[in-house]
């Protein structure tokens, strides 16, 4: 220890490189030179002394014992519980929809098992939440519904409400028109705030503000269900819109020249050319087809 004081009297100035010489080689000297170097750039961490003196007491001092009450863990359940409430009613409170695009029909059931069968361009929306004692659904376009003995069963329309208890019954609902056939069954259509029973063979008609009540129906099921739309004095913008929507078609024709024009036959939903036939040829008229998807109707 002693022999090796002159080290730190080095370090401290108090003793040059010739002198030190007499006690060490120039390679140790260059060696110890390297790790004073070294040494010089490293950073020594500020020390707190108060922050220190504050974390050591914290570790050393006893724990806080926190009682929690019954009133608390029952606060927490009801807490817990008014989350899944909530969750569970908006989840079974969404609505369920089925829409039939153009050139489509779609069959379904509802939560009670009634049918429907949905004609194209056509939706029906529903919500399944208590559904057996709320049977409503609401109807655009066109559908034919077997409906299960039950509750009260309402389809809601923006031109009329129809209500039943269990029959058959066709309703359609399009621009400003807005039918309905009873095929068995009672049904009753609710049209501001007026009321009109339908029994099974009669139908409700409601076109361009002027209602129309039919007893003499022989028809079983709606003739869409045969793939064939029937008419009996339709205008016929109507006819045409509804050929477009069973085969997704655009056709173009001089409407203001037939807007007074009533139509009376049907056409088929399983040959274009034979519908279009169909409704050209009683008015006089050709049709061209362009791209499979484009008809033009003109005099001949």
């Amino acid at each position: 220890m002693k022999d090796n004081y002159f080290l730190a009297k080095w370090l401290n100035n108090e003793l040059n490189d010739t002198d030190l010489k007499h006690h060490l080689s120039e390679d140790e000297i260059r060696s110890f030179k390297k790790i004073i170097s070294a040494t010089e750039k490293i950073e020594i961490p500020a020390f707190n002394s108060e922050k220190s003196l504050e974390k050591f007491k914290l570790l050393h001092s006893k724990p806080t014992v926190k009682k929690l009450s019954f009133t608390y863990y029952l606060y927490r359940a009801a807490a817990v519980f008014a989350i899944f409430f909530t969750s569970y009613y908006f989840i079974s409170d969404k609505s369920t929809s089925y829409t039939a695009t153009f050139a489509e029909k779609i069959n379904f059931e509802l939560p009670d098992n009634s049918k429907v069968q949905l004609n194209a361009a056509s939706e029906v929306t529903f919500k399944n939440r208590n559904w057996n004692k709320h049977r409503e659904l609401n109807l655009q376009g066109e559908a034919f519904f077997n409906v299960s003995k039950g509750s009260a069963f309402k389809v809601k329309t923006n031109l009329g409400t129809v209500s039943v208890l269990g029959t058959q019954f066709n309703v359609i609902v399009r621009d400003h028109y807005f039918e309905v056939h009873c095929y068995e069954g009672t049904v009753s259509v609710n049209f501001q705030n007026q009321t009109i029973k339908l029994t099974a063979g009669s139908s409700f008609k409601l076109l361009n503000s002027k209602i129309t009540v039919n007893y003499d129906n022989t028809d079983t099921i709606p003739s869409w269900i045969q793939n064939k739309s029937s008419f009996d004095s339709m205008p016929y913008e109507f006819v045409v819109k509804e050929l477009e929507r069973q085969y997704n078609v655009v056709i173009e024709y001089d409407i203001d020249s037939y807007a007074n024009t009533r139509f009376t036959g049907n056409f088929t939903h399983t040959d274009l050319e034979t519908a279009l036939q169909a409704i050209s040829i009683p008015l006089n008229l050709k049709y061209t087809i362009y791209n499979n998807h484009k008809v033009s109707l003109q005099k001949q």
